[in-house]
């Protein structure tokens, strides 16, 4: 067994597990502040749910794809920007078709024929009260038109990433959300067409994580799996690869909630209660399948289909197919089953197209590969993720909403720091409204980077 030396220099030693968005954003940020930091990676990539393909002369992406999911991006922004990386915005027309067994409809006329209750708000408050699970809300509210119940339960599978069966009936902001963006885009601005603004990188979204890699001094050791922490003095001792033992003064977790099950923490380190509560929280099994298209007559942008939601990239050259939920559970054979059943309905609501994939592949683990037909990655099937995102399952959702302050800084009780030595970050712990976005992964790194710094103002080496 190996052991890892202490910080050569006298300042406090601070290792970060995970080379995602929120880890590479605090190791970045605490270096600027001028603090010892080495990050620690399971994969040979950095990145976490950041994976970006190139299929053609065209980039997709596999993971997180829209900056602007959930808010306007405002700390994705300044980190782009900072980086000297090239952000590409642009408005895709909200030209949506539902297609089913029967025929394809647009958006604005499904929408349109909804008898919209006085305050839908209120309606879904009291129907959520006496409801079990968010699939109760749907169907209550919905129950009178097939269509639009089909719609918002195949829109809150693939936003959240669970059935809605397994969701908590508070999610219904999102469905409120969601439906008010669905009617404001299909009926736009004084008749006007609606549009979806959409930020991502030219080149693709892994130039991000690839670049605050490039700025970290010490780089990230990778193939590095934690296996198990402990505490001894005062010093944490985490293990890698179940042989490799290093020593912190702070660690910094941001790895997803669903792979704490694969760590042996130490009774000295997680309270139990707490660790119980962050092993219980939710994640989707949101899954995309990419391919090569060409539209000759182009009649929409976005569609609701059986199993996917689709939509075009910024050059209408890749399509993705996107899906949650029990259809999200890929592998190679359901991934190309699904594929095939669902080009029919693409067909029918798209019209004449041209799709040239001779055979479907497992994307692989390494940013910015290339591809010549359909790719796709069922993220519960990574072993370093386990999930797509997380989201309020049922029983789940009180833990999840309480927030504290902790020097000054908002965090979600469930991950509050413990003992100024334990630190969580993620999109899971943002203080933003929306969970399971690029930019909550961002901004939880800059905060944690900031509230690690106030602790170690006060930070004393020699009690180590």
């Amino acid at each position: 067994m190996t052991t890892g030396s202490f910080s050569s220099e006298n300042k406090p030693k601070i290792i970060i597990i995970g080379a995602g968005l929120s880890g590479l954003t605090a190791a970045y940020r605490l270096q600027q502040m001028g603090h010892d930091v080495q990050v620690y990676e399971a994969r040979h990539r950095p990145g976490g749910r950041v994976l970006s393909v190139k299929i053609g002369e065209s980039y997709g992406e596999l993971g997180g794809e829209n900056f602007l999911d959930g808010n306007e991006g405002r700390y994705s922004l300044k980190l782009i920007r900072e980086l000297n990386l090239e952000p590409l915005h642009f408005k895709k027309p909200f030209s949506c078709i539902y297609a089913n067994d029967e025929q394809a409809t647009s958006f604005s006329e499904i929408i349109g024929k909804f008898k919209n209750p006085p305050n839908l708000w209120k309606l879904l408050e009291e129907v959520a009260s006496c409801s079990i699970n968010l699939q109760e809300v749907i169907d209550s509210v919905f129950n009178e038109d097939p269509e639009l119940l089909s719609i918002f339960t195949r829109a809150l599978t693939t936003y959240e990433g669970s059935d809605p069966e397994t969701l908590h009936p508070s999610s219904i902001d999102s469905l409120y959300e969601i439906f008010l963006l669905f009617q404001d885009l299909s009926v736009g601005n004084k008749g006007k067409p609606g549009g979806v603004k959409r930020l991502c990188l030219k080149g693709g979204n892994a130039k991000l994580p690839l670049a605050l890699s490039d700025k970290l001094e010490r780089g990230i050791q990778y193939g590095s799996v934690l296996t198990a922490v402990r505490k001894e003095q005062q010093k944490m001792v985490l293990t890698f690869n179940a042989n490799q033992e290093i020593c912190a003064d702070i660690i910094l977790l941001t790895i997803p909630c669903s792979l704490y099950q694969n760590i042996e923490f130490a009774s000295n380190t997680i309270p139990q209660e707490q660790l119980f509560d962050i092993k219980s929280i939710q994640y989707g099994t949101n899954s995309k399948i990419l391919f090569p298209i060409i539209l000759k007559n182009k009649k929409c942008e976005f569609m609701i289909l059986p199993h996917f939601v689709s939509w075009l990239n910024e050059d209408d050259s890749i399509m993705t197919f996107y899906m949650g939920g029990k259809q999200g559970i890929l592998d190679l054979k359901s991934a190309t089953s699904l594929f095939d059943e669902e080009i029919p309905f693409l067909i029918k609501g798209e019209g004449d197209i041209r799709i040239n994939v001779n055979k479907m592949e497992e994307g692989n683990d390494i940013q910015l590969s290339s591809y010549e037909g359909a790719v796709f990655k069922s993220w519960i099937n990574d072993p370093y993720a386990k999930g797509s995102y997380s989201n309020r399952g049922i029983g789940r959702s009180a833990i999840l909403n309480e927030i504290i302050t902790v020097r000054g800084e908002e965090v979600r009780n469930i991950f509050r720091p413990v003992r100024d030595q334990i630190f969580f970050a993620g999109e899971h712990t943002t203080t933003l409204p929306v969970l399971g976005t690029l930019e909550s992964a961002i901004e939880s790194g800059e905060r944690m980077a900031r509230l690690i710094e106030k602790s170690l103002k006060g930070f004393d080496i020699s009690m180590g």
